[in-house]
């Protein structure tokens, strides 16, 4: 598009005459206007326009008078409008071209065993702790981009303050963002519901890229996934014992139960009793002791008997 026809494009937009596609492209021009870097000129370029700007001027001043009658403007208004429409040009021409492909961000995954604990330090000074049998993928080039996917399990961040790079955890379909903090995530694959306990500072939480929920210290937030909803509670700071090799069930479903019994003690249990899949569950347990007899703890509490299936424990009434 030539300086013509962004002349003219101007005109029928200041008109009202202009089609739906060209104000859009406008209008999209002006919002950009304020993000853009202006047009420079070298220092040699600009000396030589206030030299010719000045000579435009001189002829109009009387000598001997310092009042000036008229100044012809004319000259000085020819060149602004050039410097106008050669930004305009760019810019339009910036909007309308091809974005540039940003290179894809690549990771690198670390998991921990059954009954295994990680502490990770990262090149920013953050430190993260990974809970047993769980998988964190971090960005290869970290630290121009703080960026961390749980893909399975639990982990508390303790992160450094940066306020030109927010931290981003990206857990299930929430997404964790902050400049400096300590929180814990709980993103179990299998599990429905997601959790975010802060410690120390505040956390913004988004779902689906619109803010759901900041989280200050002893906050908590418990999402579910299925209902697409959210309850914030006080943090249950009990639930963060696992950093000191115990399992946590705090009110925990049967699926819950099951899931860290076995990525806590690689014990696979199972139930065909409905009541035993709705009850719930509370205890904390050392991962030191034996399995079963972590399991004898939870039946002989909720008066439940075991029975062995080849590679699971039955349990029933």
């Amino acid at each position: 598009m030539n300086v013509l026809q962004i002349k003219e494009l101007f005109k029928r937009y200041l008109a009202h005459k202009g089609t739906a596609a060209d104000n859009n492209a406008i209008d999209k021009w002006y919002d950009q206007l304020d993000q853009e870097t202006p047009v420079v000129l070298d220092e040699k370029k600009e000396q030589i326009l206030k030299e010719e700007i000045w000579l435009s001027i001189i002829p109009e001043l009387k000598p001997g008078n310092a009042v000036v009658k008229k100044l012809n403007y004319q000259w000085i208004k020819i060149a602004a409008s050039v410097i106008f429409i050669s930004s305009a040009a760019l810019l339009f021409w910036k909007s309308s071209a091809p974005k540039k492909a940003q290179p894809a961000i690549t990771y690198s995954s670390i998991s921990t065993k059954i009954g295994e604990r990680k502490q990770i330090n990262l090149p920013d000074g953050s430190v993260i702790t990974l809970n047993s049998a769980s998988n964190i993928q971090i960005a290869d080039n970290f630290q121009s981009k703080r960026s961390v996917i749980i893909t399975d399990g639990e982990a508390f961040f303790d992160v450094k303050h940066d306020e030109k790079h927010p931290f981003i955890i990206q857990s299930g379909t929430l997404t964790t963002q902050v400049l400096g903090t300590s929180f814990n995530i709980r993103a179990y694959s299998k599990l429905n519901k997601l959790s975010i306990g802060v410690t120390s500072g505040k956390v913004g939480i988004m779902f689906k890229k619109a803010t759901t929920q900041y989280l200050t210290t002893d906050q908590q937030l418990v999402f579910d996934q299925k209902l697409v909803r959210f309850v914030v509670t006080k943090l249950d700071k009990q639930s963060l014992a696992w950093q000191q090799g115990n399992m946590v069930l705090n009110d925990a479903s049967f699926s819950e139960m099951a899931l860290l019994m076995y990525k806590n003690y690689d014990l696979r249990i199972s139930t065909q009793d409905k009541t035993i899949q709705d009850n719930h569950f509370t205890t904390v347990l050392s991962t030191s002791m034996p399995a079963l007899k972590a399991l004898e703890v939870i039946t002989a509490i909720h008066h439940l008997k075991t029975k062995q299936r080849r590679d699971t424990i039955e349990i029933f009434r």
